[in-house]
């Protein structure tokens, strides 16, 4: 027997608090969309699921499981199907086909729409993300993965057979982003093609890569970009007027010379306030271990002044709060304009930061710690054995560093009065 939570608006707060009956199976109604809602196993299991009435019957249409299928997505699933029962159509009628083939018309089971839609290039992306890249890497690094997947071949292909995606045709999508100034983007795009096409071999799905023998499409040079103090006081002072999210996290990345993903991903439970100490898991960076980040007192301020919009992120996203801020691009072309500063990139704050502290006097070690890196004076035996943390020498980095800021700043209110 099930048991009927009613009516709520379905967010992904709500579908993580959710918790399983062990005598019965829940299920919940999304009070925006008639007919979509969500069913939880006695074990915790949680799939989205559509009712509709066609041909005046009830129909029940399972639309995946939760998380691995978003919200979002599942209420556009659930859309285009309802879309589909407008018009008379059953959103299940290949599935129907393949479950029962018409023998007195001889028609095998290979030749039925729904069976050329397992080898659809947007179904095995979504195959390959569910059964790879969310068991075998970090979240973060799965989503990219997806991210770049569909937005540069799924958006192109996404009905395609993969079997007939050749070599020309990933070459012309990595030609015309190299063509877009993008060169970077198209390494990262081959890169995610590449193991997704050598995981479809792996499956059993194609014979051949059209990968193979194509190399890295861009040479990118390592980048050497190191703002001066000049430059860094007018994105500072940019960035401290410019509107939340992206000003303070501009801020943060300027005070304690983290990565922009990690500074994004910020979450409230990481951050001690009273301790001026925010530690980041080994899931959500880049090195795959505990870090502690001391905070200096201007990122405590910064991160005290932060209004509250999400129970979990510092840094939510407007549409979704269980995901981080994302419109990085478009924010940072306004600072660009704001600050008067061209050609540098988030991560240049990331490389001045250490310079500046370098500069400043603080061993080699200590902004190596700072940065979270495991070469240099820490890798190898040294960094085996070498467990101290040297949290107080980063702290009294940090501290420094964050007073420095405060200079330029300072300086540069005084030369402009």
């Amino acid at each position: 027997m099930g048991s009927n939570m009613g009516n709520i608006t379905l967010t992904d707060i709500k579908l993580r608090n959710l918790k399983p009956d062990p005598s019965r199976r829940i299920e919940v109604w999304d009070a925006q969309l008639p007919g979509f809602g969500l069913r939880m196993s006695p074990a915790g299991t949680k799939s989205f699921i559509l009712l509709y009435r066609l041909h005046g019957r009830s129909r029940r249409m399972t639309l995946g499981r939760y998380p691995l299928v978003s919200l979002v997505d599942a209420r556009i699933k659930a859309r285009d199907a309802l879309n589909a029962v407008a018009k008379d159509q059953d959103p299940q009628a290949d599935k129907r086909a393949v479950a029962s083939p018409d023998k007195k018309l001889g028609v095998a089971p290979a030749t039925i729409p729904e069976v050329r839609a397992a080898f659809q290039l947007a179904n095995v992306v979504d195959e390959f993300v569910a059964k790879y890249c969310l068991r075998n890497n970090r979240a973060n690094t799965a989503h990219e993965t997806a991210r770049v997947l569909r937005a540069h071949f799924v958006a192109v292909w996404p009905k395609r057979d993969i079997r007939k995606i050749t070599r020309s045709d990933i070459l012309d999508v990595l030609d015309a982003i190299v063509a877009s100034g993008k060169p970077s983007a198209a390494n990262h795009a081959f890169a995610a093609v590449r193991k997704f096409f050598n995981w479809a071999i792996d499956r059993g799905l194609i014979e051949v890569s059209p990968c193979a023998r194509i190399k890295k499409p861009a040479r990118v040079s390592s980048r050497s970009r190191v703002l001066s103090g000049d430059e860094l006081v007018k994105i500072w002072r940019a960035a401290k007027v410019t509107d939340y999210p992206f000003g303070a996290i501009v801020c943060l990345l300027i005070l304690t010379g983290q990565r922009r993903n990690e500074v994004a991903l910020m979450r409230w439970v990481d951050i001690d306030l009273d301790a001026g100490l925010w530690v980041i898991p080994p899931e959500r960076n880049k090195s795959d271990r505990l870090h502690s980040v001391p905070l200096s007192p201007q990122a405590l301020g910064i991160i005290q002044s932060l209004p509250k919009m999400s129970e979990t992120l510092l840094f939510p996203s407007q549409r979704t709060a269980d995901r981080c801020f994302s419109g990085f691009s478009k924010c940072k072309r306004r600072l660009d304009a704001a600050a008067g500063v061209t050609d540098w990139t988030l991560h240049d704050i990331r490389r001045t930061v250490a310079t500046g502290l370098a500069g400043n006097g603080v061993q080699p070690h200590v902004v190596e710690k700072l940065l979270n890196h495991s070469t240099g004076t820490l890798a190898g035996v040294a960094g085996i054995y070498n467990r101290f943390g040297y949290l107080e020498e980063v702290r009294a980095a940090l501290d420094g560093w964050g007073d420095h800021v405060t200079a330029l700043d300072r300086e540069c209110l005084t030369k402009r009065v």
